[in-house]
């Protein structure tokens, strides 16, 4: 009898592994347009874009291609080009700049100044009354790039660290 608790003991942690392995699985996703690659959490890859006014009067477009496992998580890549006389100066002063227009109205919870291979970067957390926000912001020269999860706390993302952490720009 014992041994048939410790082969039943065995099955269920092997499923169990079988399961929260299928539930991990990333994605690889590579914008040959936007030079970056990125591993996605499974599920279908969209892409949408728009044009957004600068505060400078200009605008610039917007790409965006996004993962949403749930209806309460969503894995985002951002990217757009500046305009030539649009985010001058120190790269941290302009990721700042972008950090306050995305938690504005909403609590900064972190804060940090990053880099990738040389590439400035910041990464902030934030929160308003339903969603949880994690992002990360990279600029190369005129590009900015955003890397953002949001999720709710009733369903937090379990995937942040493998997406964010996969992000590379070509």
């Amino acid at each position: 009898m014992r041994k048939l608790y410790t082969r039943m003991a065995v099955v269920v942690v092997v499923l169990a592994s079988v399961v929260s392995a299928a539930a991990q699985q990333m994605q690889p996703y590579t914008s040959t347009e936007g030079r970056f690659t990125v591993n996605f959490p499974q599920g279908e890859v969209k892409k949408d874009s728009g044009t957004v006014p600068l505060g400078s009067g200009g605008s610039t477009t917007l790409y965006q291609f996004s993962v949403a496992p749930s209806d309460n998580i969503s894995y985002i890549v951002m990217y757009n080009d500046y305009t030539a006389d649009y985010a001058n100066g120190d790269p941290q002063t302009v990721l700042q700049t972008t950090r306050d227009g995305a938690v504005k109205g909403k609590t900064l919870l972190s804060d940090l100044a990053i880099s990738l291979n040389g590439v400035p970067g910041r990464e902030f957390t934030a929160k308003d009354d339903t969603w949880n926000y994690t992002v990360r912001q990279f600029l190369q020269g005129k590009r900015l790039y955003q890397l953002i999860v949001v999720s709710t706390a009733a369903s937090p993302a379990t995937q942040i660290s493998d997406f964010l952490s996969s992000f590379k720009i070509l």
